[in-house]
């Protein structure tokens, strides 16, 4: 039952009768093939109080977009699928009519994505909300052909299957997760508030690393979810820079790699999670929730590095950060560091083995205050003082990627293929595709 609908979906025209069927093929064959054509762009307008919104679709580069990810691996348009799958029932009813293929695609899409975070049966609903939309009369003839061969269907539809069979058998087996939380005074309640963080997976540990020499109030989760999570919690002190005898910041940078260092020999679990004290600030709980909800249903064994950062950074390059690249990867950087903000990310336990623990100590080394600072800062001005943030540990944060094994280019391409579009805001951020945003105008103007 589960994959019934895309088996009538493998020829649309089994949802037509025999009768009108082999009506329309002998009208066919006396009066040629009848032809259609769609607009290449559509633009929407609504206003919710007194906020409005415009939004365009491109259905062409949807296309485009679409066809190469099927072909070629590229990154899917998610987002516009999302926007296009959630619009009011008028506004969907429109589009279908003025470009069918778009809104069929959009909801195969959307389901082979749901796959990894919602049961099989939910992401069945939109492979049959998909079938119901080609089984319309109103799509009969040069509609319905357009969508079978103009269209990736085939493609779809064979992606979505081979994910839904893959999956199935990864579900029997639900992954573990460690979450490593640096922590200078930072409000912690949202690890119990359920409506900035839905759940946690049945195994789970919570290392909350303080870093300024204090114990603060942890919540006690275990009361929440029950035996299910342990909470480790212990004090890291960032030492004096012995080059100037002042404190220096080291914020994640210590934490992380203290952790790596001293549980390397104890164990990971199948994921360890490096979050901020304050996450929401770079990654939206919405996207921390879908990746938890993955763990949960162990539907990312095949993903060993995963950043959730939100904006991406800008290429920088100097002779300090190609010295400390050096120093802590132990072989000359190979091109510009390409990356998101700011430093929180997901590791599997394979990719964390796959470096030997003494190169994880010697990058703690270069940010514990065993070495002073090589570099001199010229940056922002938010610094108490020159030195009061340690560029071992800033430069760091272009290159935690390299450190669990990317090239140094992380691709938006594999981020973009093993997240559904709900979370992807953020992580795939870039110039293609936009959401829509609010712009000056009265809701009478719509």
């Amino acid at each position: 039952p589960k994959h019934r609908a895309v088996v009538g979906l493998r020829d649309a025209r089994a949802f037509l009768p025999l009768e009108r069927w082999c009506l329309y093929c002998l009208l066919l064959a006396r009066r040629g093939s009848p032809q259609a054509t769609y607009p290449s762009e559509f633009r929407f307008s609504w206003c919710v109080g007194t906020r409005c919104f415009d939004h365009s679709v491109s259905a062409a580069h949807f296309q485009l977009r679409l066809g190469n990810y099927y072909t070629k691996g590229t990154r899917p348009p998610l987002k516009e699928a999302f926007f296009v799958a959630t619009l009011p029932a008028p506004y969907q009813k429109e589009l279908l009519w003025g470009c069918p293929g778009l809104m069929v695609l959009a909801h195969l899409l959307l389901a082979e994505s749901r796959l990894y975070t919602h049961t099989a049966e939910e992401a069945g609903e939109l492979v049959a909300r998909a079938g119901a939309m080609m089984a319309l009369p109103e799509l009969e003839g040069p509609h319905l052909d357009g969508i079978q061969n103009a269209w990736p269907l085939a493609a779809a539809l064979d992606r979505y299957e081979r994910t839904a069979q893959r999956l199935d058998a990864e579900r029997q087996a639900p992954m573990s997760v460690d979450i490593v939380l640096p922590r200078c005074r930072e409000d912690l309640s949202w690890l119990q508030d359920r409506g900035k963080l839905e759940m946690l997976p049945d195994r789970t540990r919570i290392f909350v690393y303080e870093k300024c020499g204090e114990l603060g109030e942890v919540p006690n989760i275990t009361t929440r979810n029950g035996r299910r999570v342990t909470v480790v919690h212990s004090v890291l002190d960032d030492a004096a820079d012995p080059k100037t005898g002042r404190a220096a910041r080291r914020d994640e940078c210590t934490a992380y790699l203290a952790h790596v260092v001293r549980h390397y020999n104890a164990g990971f679990a199948d994921m360890t999670l490096f979050l901020h004290g304050d996450p929401s600030d770079h990654t939206p709980f919405g996207l921390l929730n879908l990746f938890l909800r993955a763990v949960a249903m162990g539907t990312l064994r095949g993903v060993d590095f995963l950043h959730l950062g939100a904006p991406r950074l800008v290429h920088t390059a100097n002779p300090c950060q190609a010295g400390i690249f050096e120093a802590a990867l132990g072989r000359p950087q190979k091109g510009p560091l390409s990356t998101y903000c700011c430093s929180q990310f997901a590791v599997s336990k394979p990719r964390m083995l796959s470096r030997p623990r003494e190169e994880y100590a010697r990058m703690l080394r270069l940010v514990d205050g065993t070495i002073p600072d090589l570099c001199d800062r010229i940056g922002p001005a938010y610094e108490a003082y020159q030195g009061a943030r340690l560029s071992h540990c800033y430069f760091l944060e272009f290159m935690w990627h390299v450190v669990f094994g990317e090239d140094e280019e992380l691709l938006l391409g594999p981020v973009a293929r093993r997240l559904p579009a709900e979370g992807q805001r953020g992580v795939v951020a870039d110039d293609v595709e936009e959401l829509p945003q609010p712009v000056h105008r009265r809701p009478a103007d719509v």
